[in-house]
């Protein structure tokens, strides 16, 4: 069969939910009260700003869809700040949702971009203090498009992007150093399925998704940075092979895969 696909990615920004972060924080309230406080979104739109975004609108294949996912609520001041940083690029739309199940504002997000004609969607998740390679967009399409010529193009499978760096934010210095993971990461994790699938890539705990899909991982290329401080929502433990590029080789695949260099991750 002609696949027809389309490529759309969900983030979330500062997303206010009944059944997300209330088991720690113990109603929608206190959660408020934590996501919108100054400090930590002076945190979160520091590390899009700095990371995330760049990542995105430099890269090489701009033929895709990103939805930013935020909650209505978020204090207009830094709103607009969202609004304003977003608005120059055509394919990066605000979503501006009401306190909802969060697997629901999820599936919302990801259905706001119409399928048309489309035999398949290529959905990605990214989260909003991570990057993605400059490439990721064109290499993810290419990989879709090839595995898909060999199985059953009915059948949903899970692409996983294992090789990349982390960056553990530290005063006086961060830490940076390589990592390939043995289990799928959050960051560029993509669900290739034909259109009306219905469930999308947050669907599973991504650590878990080589239990429910077919997942290949994809080790080529550094494909993610992957920043850990102190609002991370989930665990960060090292699952893989970490630490084994020597500082030069650090900073010539920083420069050339995402456009950054050691030192400013250094000094993120």
């Amino acid at each position: 069969m002609a696949v027809r696909a389309k490529t759309i990615g969900v983030l979330r920004f500062s997303v206010l939910s009944p059944t997300f972060y209330t088991d720690e924080l113990g109603s929608v309230e206190a959660v408020a009260a934590h996501i919108f406080s100054p400090d930590r979104l002076e945190l979160r739109f520091h590390l899009f700003e700095k990371l995330c975004l760049p990542s995105l609108v430099s890269q090489t294949d701009q033929e895709f869809d990103m939805v930013i996912l935020t909650a209505e609520a978020l204090p207009a001041p830094w709103m607009e700040r969202l609004e304003d940083l977003l608005a120059p690029h055509p394919n990066l739309h605000l979503l501006k949702a009401a306190p909802d199940n969060h697997y629901r504002l999820i599936q919302r997000a990801y259905a706001t971009i119409p399928a048309d004609d489309c035999t398949h969607l290529f959905q990605f998740r990214l989260d909003d203090d991570d990057a993605l390679d400059r490439d990721f967009v064109a290499r993810t399409k290419r990989l879709a498009h090839g595995l898909l010529a060999f199985q059953d193009p009915g059948m949903p499978f899970v692409i996983a992007h294992g090789r990349g760096f982390y960056v553990i934010r530290a005063e006086g210095g961060n830490e940076v150093f390589d990592s390939t993971e043995r289990a799928p990461l959050s960051a560029g994790t993509t669900l290739v399925a034909p259109v009306g699938y219905g469930r999308n890539p947050y669907r599973y705990v991504h650590r878990k998704l080589l239990q429910h899909y077919t997942t290949y991982s994809d080790i080529s290329v550094p494909a993610y940075i992957r920043t850990v401080h102190g609002d991370n929502k989930s665990e960060t433990p090292r699952m893989g092979i970490v630490g084994r590029w020597r500082p030069r080789l650090l900073d010539r695949q920083l420069r050339q895969h995402f456009g950054v260099t050691l030192d400013e991750l250094r000094a993120l």
